[in-house]
């Protein structure tokens, strides 16, 4: 290749790559998520006006930051519901697992929440596939305030290896339900406990 002009190799580069370019794929990424061209475009730019080794860098990037920025982002789903017993309760479901970089925006979420309705929260986990560490940690200080306020938090259906997480860290208060039977007694033993506070009162 040493005696072949640079723009005679390029040449024969683009005439082979150039079918594997899909421009018909554009317009479908376009209908179902805008967002997903950008690094495409970002790449394809860079590509042009930087060297090539870091335009595909820059595109590997914002992929990157895009995977990180969902992950951090889980939504939350709120409903404020009551139980057999009548006894309302706020239902916060997250849609994925609790990892490092989802879960101070997770608990700044139920701590939120819960102030401004002030009634028993119970926190739907049945998305939850996983947590670490960090999540153990942060659930435990959400468990401490929580009691420090005398408002109930509970954790529905928490798959066991995630519940062995979190106990990992010994937290107090922390309780798990599974069915609805169980969470209408630990409400109406909730409100029973808080009516004899108020006659003692």
């Amino acid at each position: 290749f040493y005696y072949i002009p640079k723009t005679a190799l390029a040449a024969v580069i683009i005439a082979a790559v150039v079918f594997m370019v899909e421009v018909r794929v554009v317009k479908p990424i376009w209908r179902s998520k805008k967002s997903d061209l950008i690094p495409g475009i970002a790449t394809f730019i860079a590509c042009l006006v930087l060297k090539l080794e870091v335009g595909i860098l820059i595109g590997i990037g914002l992929n990157l930051i895009s995977i990180l920025y969902h992950a951090a982002r889980p939504k939350i789903s709120m409903e404020i519901l009551k139980s057999r017993g009548g006894v309302e309760y706020l239902l916060l479901t997250p849609d994925r697992c609790l990892i490092f970089p989802s879960v101070d925006y997770v608990s700044n979420l139920v701590t939120k929440h819960s102030i401004k309705q002030g009634i028993p929260v119970v926190i739907d986990c049945s998305h939850i596939y996983g947590a670490d560490f960090t999540a153990a940690k942060v659930i435990e200080v959400l468990t401490q305030d929580f009691s420090r306020r005398k408002q109930p938090l509970f954790f529905y259906n928490l798959k066991p290896s995630v519940v062995a997480v979190f106990e990992g860290i010994k937290p107090k208060d922390f309780v798990v339900y599974y069915n609805e039977h169980q969470l209408d007694n630990m409400l109406l033993q909730h409100t029973a406990n808080l009516r004899k506070i108020e006659t003692i009162a």
